[in-house]
């Protein structure tokens, strides 16, 4: 009998999924709530896994509404909050209405009578100067002072936000006077813009649960003017406005709709089995062509040039293949106006400048490479073994920040193969 079979019984029993929907909140905060003790499951299967009474839900609803109505620590209604982006989470919205959830988010949270001076929200944006870049999509009570004195000291200043974009975990500082920290500097900034306490929690992808993978997306943080003491229910009040977050992010496809190339052609599964295709139909034809034998080269370029025209990738290069490395030879077209502008060719060839060292590099390392650049573009290289020990790779540029690049892989993977058959072919190393 499967488990979910011995669930049924006069009783109606919750899953932590159905649980987290009823209550309004995300999964990864119902979680939280379990493991502090906040809520207790009615029982577990044989499998570990929690289930609750409708009776026990609407007594731990009851219990957070009453602090909200009743405690001095909260007095700024978290379940308003959390109910606020949960409903949001239950369907797709564009992303003026996440941002603007979000901009309600933080002005909720710094309300008349909170603890909080300041609340943001911030997205990951990493580029090629500052890998933990950060760009606001939400705040209340930043002074424009301490955004300038961040935009002027990053990357070489590591500030609180930052650093947890890096690590992934919390930071929280209930009194900035107690002590220096080891960021002297990030610290003088935030004394100075009168910050005497804060809490740092990351957005990331996935709840964690059983194993999960999570991914950072951006922070969520929060600041007071005086020292303040975070009480483990407020930690975990703040972690669920974190986590429901993300489902805003997620939902609100803000990683794709922030990125200013988001119309311009993605690499579909269609696209790319047609890019791959194409490339292994000319490889083969290459590869009984009399001339390819006498000018490889050519025939490298032509997979290069097949790349950029049918992928929408800015560039190519490809490195360790006889004769000598190469690249596209086509005119590349700017993807914001594809009409009448010519990318600069400035941009151009510092784009195909970048990429040749990140080919290079990439000849040595174990799997694929990924950077972003100036937050407009994502380069990829892939890295492919050659006769004799060598190694070599490949490498493409395409339009706007890209977080997941497995199609793109998939091109550069096919394109090194293809790349590798006609050389081999012209140097004699086929029938």
């Amino acid at each position: 009998m499967y488990e979910s079979d011995k669930d049924a019984a006069d009783e109606r029993w919750y899953g932590v999924q159905e649980a987290a929907s009823y209550l309004g909140i995300h999964r990864a905060t119902l979680f939280r709530a379990l493991r502090s003790g906040l809520i207790v499951a009615d029982r577990m299967t044989p499998r570990g896994r929690a289930r609750f009474l409708l009776a026990t839900l609407d007594a731990f609803r009851d219990q957070l509404r009453h602090q909200a109505a009743t405690s001095q620590e909260h007095a700024y209604a978290p379940m308003a909050v959390l109910a606020k982006l949960a409903g949001l989470g239950r369907s797709p919205a564009p992303v003026e209405h996440s941002i603007a959830v979000m901009e309600e988010t933080v002005r909720m949270l710094c309300s008349s009578g909170s603890n909080y001076d300041i609340a943001l929200v911030a997205l990951c944006v990493p580029s090629e100067t500052d890998p933990y870049a950060l760009k606001t999509l939400a705040q209340c009570g930043l002074p424009e002072s301490l955004k300038a004195s961040y935009t002027y000291l990053r990357p070489v200043v590591p500030f609180p936000v930052n650093v947890v974009s890096r690590t992934g975990v919390r930071e929280i500082c209930e009194d900035m006077s107690a002590g220096m920290t080891p960021r002297g500097t990030a610290q003088r900034v935030l004394m100075q813009s009168a910050i005497s306490s804060y809490a740092v929690y990351p957005i990331v992808s996935g709840n964690g649960a059983y194993g999960a993978s999570r991914a950072v997306l951006g922070v969520l943080a929060v600041c007071g003017h005086a020292p303040h003491r975070y009480t483990e229910q407020e930690q975990t009040f703040l972690a669920g406005v974190a986590d429901a977050l993300s489902t805003c992010i997620t939902q609100g496809s803000l990683l794709t709709d922030l990125d200013p190339y988001n119309d311009f052609n993605r690499l579909t599964p269609q696209m790319t089995l047609g890019v791959v295709s194409h490339l292994l139909e000319t490889a083969y034809a290459r590869t009984r062509c009399p001339d390819a034998a006498r000018s490889p080269m050519l025939s490298v370029e032509a997979l290069c040039n097949l790349v950029v025209e049918q992928s929408h990738a800015l560039t190519t290069w490809a490195y360790g293949f006889p004769p000598r490395d190469c690249g596209d030879t086509v005119n590349t077209v700017n993807p914001v106006n594809p009409v009448d502008v010519i990318l600069e060719d400035g941009v151009l060839r510092q784009y195909r400048s970048n990429l040749q060292s990140l080919v290079q590099r990439a000849s040595t390392a174990d799997g694929l490479k990924r950077e972003q650049w100036q937050n407009k573009v994502t380069a990829v290289a892939f890295p492919v073994p050659l006769p004799h020990g060598q190694s070599g790779a490949v490498g493409a540029v395409w339009p706007g920040v890209r977080t997941e690049v497995e199609a793109e892989g998939v091109v550069l993977s096919t394109l090194a193969s293809a790349c590798s058959l006609v050389s081999q072919y012209a140097s004699g190393g086929c029938d």
